[in-house]
């Protein structure tokens, strides 16, 4: 009896509210000749207006509460085929309420939790907006489908798209980045990945809103009583919404396209940030479920690959010391960066030792990939000679590419070829971005990880030390007879920057806000001990008779602060947002050697260019597919490639590329497109 009181009073609540709001808005649609535009700035206007009105129709439709139930027992027996239809209205209302909710919530994690800004992009872009809550809406029909319960199944699915839009804030917040399709792959590695973000992950939180989700579905299943249709109904919905979801998800190739395209939607890929701030979250992120990981080039054949690759075969020999064949280290060091480049005081230098080298061996700047994250793609640059601006934004090349090839030359591939062992360190997890599988795939004879290391020694923070790894490497080349390779990636300036990482930070920074001040200290003693580590490496490579040569450089620079906040707090950003694209990219190169070498000075270049420079120093004959990356950076002039900017020696970005420069391009992504992904018809002409 009690249940049944409760939901008599529930449902006349609810459905009460919903007919108030839909009342209302048909009569303001009315009123402003059906333009959404000015209702939704009436609605910003004059909200508490606004809302009174639903309310005071509220009251009206209550008081007639006796009547509607008196109407409905009436309906439900004489017409039962109309009650059906008003359960049907009911659950189509309830996920179109829900629809508008989740897509405001997207946009709302787009701007940064900037309610101002968010209704604002809202009022500007209303047609973007709901033609998203009609994508939303189908897939709520879908959910309701499938489970059978409508309220169930609006807050399972309103939970899982808050989520999405919650996960799409952090990246976005921490890294300038936006959440993409691709990212799903990283999640079996959660587990890994929290701690490294425990700083900005509420876990009071998550425990809370998994207890009242639990609690609240516990009382719907108890108390309420499901508005249930006929099967062959939910089929039909399920039928229907099925295709709805799969045109809208890939609208370039259904009849959806002139839909989204008559709702001014226009997909920007080449500029994924500008892609999410125009569109929307919703259609930003939609419009890279089309994207190949990859896109194949025009015209790829056999002949055609194999002709382009003939031309760098047949480039004019340097002279080789093909009886040269020192040890050569790889030392990929996290998030590795001059933080004295900041607009504040510190009591000393963090990195001494690597200004020093500099000095004296050859250096400079490598122009990253990527800010803040996704290291995996600037090793994979370096090892491979291929650039990841050929590849579709939010790509990772290890886990999207790598893991579908038995064999993709390589450093690696040459170097043992020509009588090299090969080895990789990395201090943390193997099956982080899949690197066992890469390493294999490359063609390593040995991948050491955080478990199969000698010297483990972590810092208070939890990871193995940067003076653990260099011990680590030291050793084995004291135990290798073969000219040996290590490729080595540290961990110890990983993300978060916590107070009390290290027992005493040497180093003090002033001129920032003390939560800011704390973060830098804590990132800037890492980054001397990371120093002191390296100057380690040196002294214990002086002391071999083997000869050495160490390309030591940053992955990328950290991530100080949720949204920048240290960067902007120091400022360091440039007007110019051209030289925000490399200040925000470079990080600091040494190629050391125990031994005499020229000595070159680079100012900045791409990590591709890293191997065909070791090769040209050290005077080992390069694998043919080096002419065509020597071209690029000697003949064209061109540093760096990055996402869509292309950089000269200059710092100067090309706008306008010749047409010989165009077409080194193009062979650069036909061959590379090959090897990587194709059918690798210029294997035996580009790495013999």
């Amino acid at each position: 009896m009690k249940n049944q009181l409760f939901n008599k009073i529930f449902y006349l609540t609810v459905g009460n509210l919903i007919f108030s709001c839909l009342l209302l808005f048909i009569y303001k649609m009315f009123r402003y000749h059906f333009d959404i535009v000015p209702l939704i700035q009436s609605m910003q206007l004059v909200t508490k207006r606004f809302v009174l009105e639903i309310f005071i129709l509220f009251l009206i439709l209550l008081v007639t509460s006796k009547l509607q139930l008196r109407v409905f027992n009436q309906i439900k027996i004489s017409k039962p085929l109309l009650v059906t239809l008003l359960k049907l209205t009911f659950i189509l209302l309830v996920s179109l309420v829900a629809s508008l909710i989740v897509n405001y919530y997207f946009q709302y994690f787009q701007h940064l939790k900037d309610p101002i800004v968010t209704v604002k992009w809202i009022m500007d872009n209303t047609n973007i907006y709901f033609a998203g809550v009609l994508y939303l809406f189908f897939l709520f029909l879908f959910s309701f489908a499938l489970i059978g319960n409508v309220f169930i199944s609006t807050i399972l699915t309103s939970i899982v798209f808050i989520g999405i839009g919650f996960i799409h804030y952090n990246k976005l917040n921490l890294r300038a980045e936006p959440l993409y399709p691709y990212d799903y792959k990283q999640f079996y590695q959660m587990k890994d990945v929290i701690p490294m973000i425990s700083e900005y992950v509420s876990y009071s939180q998550v425990i809370t809103v998994i207890i009242v989700l639990s609690l609240v579905i516990t009382a719907i299943l108890l108390f309420l009583r499901n508005i249930g249709i006929a099967l062959w109904l939910r089929g039909c919905i399920f039928l229907l919404s099925l295709i709805m979801v799969y045109s809208y998800s890939n609208f370039p190739k259904t009849f959806m396209k002139s839909f989204v395209e008559n709702n001014k939607i226009t997909i920007v890929k080449w500029d994924q940030i500008d892609n999410y701030e125009v569109n929307g979250f919703l259609f930003g992120f939609i419009s890279n479920l089309q994207n190949d990981n990859y896109q194949r080039p025009k015209g790829y054949s056999k002949q055609k690959v194999q002709d382009t690759a003939r031309k760098y075969v047949s480039s004019s020999e340097r002279s080789s010391n093909k009886g040269s064949t020192p040890n050569i280290i790889f030392l990929m060091s996290e998030s590795f960066w001059d933080p004295t480049r900041l607009n504040v005081e510190f009591s000393g230098d963090p990195l001494p030792h690597i200004r020093q080298l500099i000095t004296e061996h050859s250096g400079g700047n490598v122009l990253s990939p990527v800010f803040g994250g996704t290291t995996a793609n600037v090793e994979f640059e370096a090892l491979t000679g291929f650039t990841t601006s050929f590849l579709n934004s939010g790509v990772i090349a290890y886990q999207d590419i790598i893991d579908r090839k038995p064999f993709v030359p390589s450093i690696v591939s040459d170097l043992e070829e020509k009588g090299y062992s090969t080895l990789a360190i990395h201090p943390y997890k193997k099956v982080f971005y899949k690197r066992d599988i890469a390493y294999r795939t490359f063609g390593f004879n040995q991948f050491l990880d955080e478990d199969t290391m000698k010297h483990n020694k972590r810092k208070p923070g939890g990871v193995i030390s940067d003076l653990s790894l260099t011990h680590e490497i030291l050793d084995n080349i004291k135990e290798q007879d073969k000219p040996l390779f290590i490729h080595a990636v540290s961990m110890q300036n990983h993300m978060p920057y916590n107070p009390g990482a290290y027992k005493e930070n040497q180093i003090k920074v002033s001129g920032l806000t003390p939560e800011s001040t704390d973060t830098l200290e804590v990132y800037s003693e890492g980054i001397r001990r990371s120093d002191e580590a390296l100057q380690v490496l040196v002294e214990g490579l002086q002391k071999l008779d083997e000869p050495t040569i160490v390309v030591f450089w940053g992955d990328h620079l950290p991530i100080l602060g949720a949204n920048m906040a240290i960067y902007k707090e120091a400022g360091y950003d440039d007007e110019n947002p051209d030289i925000n694209e490399y200040k925000y990219s470079e990080t600091p190169l040494l190629i050391y050697s125990n031994f005499k070498m020229k000595k070159e000075q680079y100012e900045f270049i791409s990590p591709f260019y890293l191997g065909p420079i070791i090769y040209e120093l050290s005077g080992m004959e390069p694998p043919p597919f080096y002419n065509l990356l020597e071209k690029l950076r000697k003949e064209m002039g061109i540093s760096a490639l990055k996402g869509q900017i292309i950089m000269q020696s200059d710092r100067k970005f090309v706008t306008k590329p010749t047409k010989e420069l165009k077409q080194v391009l193009e062979d650069y992504r036909l061959l590379e497109y090959d090897l990587l992904k194709g059918n690798q018809y210029s294997l035996d002409l580009l790495y013999h």
